[in-house]
């Protein structure tokens, strides 16, 4: 279960690797709340049967109406095709799951994909969520930093599964310029305040003068991209500075780039940010952010910068690697070596731990042999 496919998401994407896997072992139904016809962003495995509810979006009492009777469409669904296990995505979606599933007997692993120390969700939501979540047989996070968010009401049920991160087909060349002589800082994500895309431009405005050779690319769609154009160009930057939306082929473009920068406030697992290591980029980060603390190790895979620091702070990690292409290029290579540990075949093989794990607590032994062989086939 997630809401919806349809954005350009992590979550959204790593559900669609997920899936991939665990059609080739498992009977899998996907349920989202959206409307029929509705059309992933990233491509979904066949044979795949999927079940859309049409309980998203809408105003006033229409809106009311499809968020009341989700719950019921959820457990309707969830009966009826009575699975050995639910899994679900998104803190929302978890906790309707929870509330959906509860009493059929049915374990459900749910899936944290933020950060909630400070993913603000709304305090209703919240407390919501705090509820219910000890009713999962199973909560999977993406790092210890979200795990000890839940803690110790949870301890017991928390497995830590990073997100899979498949190996780039193109390998960038940090340290050379393309063959227009020029260089180029990448950045991927939504356009939304929290990325801080604004102090990243803000930082390229500092450097600009002095690395007059280099431009900054911002991949990504959202409700910042107005603000964004705006400043780039107030700082007279609109011809080095690029906002070209969402790539469909992002390995490509980050194969192009020679430094990446991502100043993210918070996150669950940043899956762009890994995909520019595993294309052998070298990143500048913020410290103490989920994900970011794991993927990027300060002074081996890239630089990171205050978990408060500004676009000062920000601009100066960035001018150490521009200014040394040596430097970009073992950062680059240590961070392909890095990814190793996010690789597909890794934590597929956690999933089906967890998969395993759930099905062997929620049934008496006399049964599990009965389940787990169908759990297999």
């Amino acid at each position: 279960m997630i809401p919806a496919l349809g954005e350009p998401g992590g979550a959204q994407r790593t559900m669609s690797y997920l899936l991939a896997e665990l059609v080739k072992r498992h009977c899998t139904t996907l349920l989202t709340l959206e409307a029929s016809g509705a059309k992933p962003f990233f491509p979904l495995p066949e044979p795949l049967d999927q079940i859309r509810i049409d309980k998203l979006g809408g105003a006033g009492l229409t809106r009311l109406y499809r968020v009341a009777s989700r719950f019921w469409a959820i457990r309707h669904e969830v009966w009826r095709l009575s699975p050995d296990i639910v899994i679900s995505f998104m803190d929302t979606m978890n906790t309707a799951a929870l509330i959906s599933c509860a009493g059929l007997g049915i374990p459900v692993v749910v899936s944290e994909r933020n950060d909630p120390h400070l993913h603000d969700i709304g305090s209703a939501k919240q407390a919501l969520r705090d509820r219910v979540y000890p009713l999962a047989r199973l909560v999977v996070v993406q790092t210890q930093r979200v795990a000890s968010y839940f803690r110790p009401s949870l301890d017991q049920k928390l497995r830590v599964i990073g997100n899979p991160v498949p190996v780039s087909p193109i390998v960038a060349s940090p340290h050379q310029s393309d063959e227009r002589g020029r260089k180029c800082i990448i950045t991927v994500g939504r356009l939304e305040p929290h990325k801080q895309i604004d102090q990243l431009i803000n930082a390229f405005a500092r450097l600009a003068g002095e690395w007059p050779d280099w431009d900054l690319v911002i991949l990504g769609e959202g409700p910042s991209r107005g603000e964004l154009e705006a400043q780039a160009r107030a700082f007279g930057l609109g011809d080095r500075i690029s906002l070209p939306g969402i790539a469909r082929d992002v390995f490509t473009e980050l194969s192009r780039a020679h430094l990446m920068a991502f100043p993210s406030r918070y996150e669950g697992f940043p899956n762009a940010l890994a995909e520019g290591l595993a294309a052998g980029l070298p990143a500048v980060g913020r410290r103490a952010v989920s994900g970011v603390e794991e993927l990027i190790l300060d002074g081996q895979t890239g630089l990171l910068f205050a978990a408060t620091g500004g676009a000062d702070d920000l601009a100066q990690s960035l001018s150490r690697l521009m200014g040394d292409p040596g430097m970009r290029k073992q950062f680059g290579d240590a961070a392909r070596r890095h990814m190793v540990n996010w690789s597909p075949s890794r934590i597929f093989s956690l999933w089906e731990d967890v998969l395993s794990e759930a099905a062997a607590r929620s049934l008496p032994d006399s049964l599990l042999g009965k389940r787990g062989s169908r759990l297999q086939n």
